[in-house]
């Protein structure tokens, strides 16, 4: 079985929700969701300070990207960050310091693991999942590809793990 791939299946997603819920883990609760919901790399994630999402509607993804941020985020956000101080990085471990990259790769595997999803997703998935439902939802590759940085439609598919063959979908032609 592959891994890394999107989570296409909305109902595993709600699943990994309620798990994070269950085990109080509202941090990690909103990285995940905060990937999931606007593609932000796991990089940018953890330097994030209080002062980058606090009392905002939008998150800057990079320079000239922005994504708007749903009220279940915007929730969370109140959560995590009250009586935060702004310079103070968003994602803390249980020292105070700032959370590393594998702490969260082994948080998110270990959820995956209690939900029988271990070998499907990782850390890297939360991206696609972004990527995968956007496409779903929007069949728009050109924003996925300028989001993600990607040159080619093959690359941007594969990305989001569907293999469309563009020679049979319009296999008709143009009848001019």
């Amino acid at each position: 079985m592959r891994i890394n791939l999107p989570i296409k299946n909305t109902e595993e997603i709600e699943r990994i929700k309620d798990l994070y819920k269950k085990k109080n883990q509202i941090s990690e609760l909103l990285m995940f969701l905060l990937s999931i919901n606007t593609g932000i790399d796991l990089a940018k994630l953890l330097n994030l300070k209080v002062k980058d999402v606090k009392k905002k509607h939008y998150l800057n993804i990079d320079r000239n990207k922005v994504a708007p941020l749903n009220q279940e985020i915007l929730e969370l956000i109140k959560q995590v960050t009250a009586n935060r101080k702004d310079n103070e990085y968003l994602f803390l471990n249980s020292r105070g310091d700032r959370i590393h990259r594998y702490s969260v790769f082994l948080i998110f595997k270990d959820i995956c693991a209690e939900l029988g999803l271990d070998d499907k997703y990782s850390i890297i998935s939360w991206r696609k999942t972004f990527a995968y439902h956007h496409y779903k939802k929007y069949n728009d590759l050109a924003y996925l590809m300028w989001l993600f940085n990607q040159t080619t439609v093959r690359v941007a598919l594969k990305f989001i793990d569907i293999d469309e063959n563009m020679n049979l979908k319009y296999g008709e032609g143009v009848c001019l």
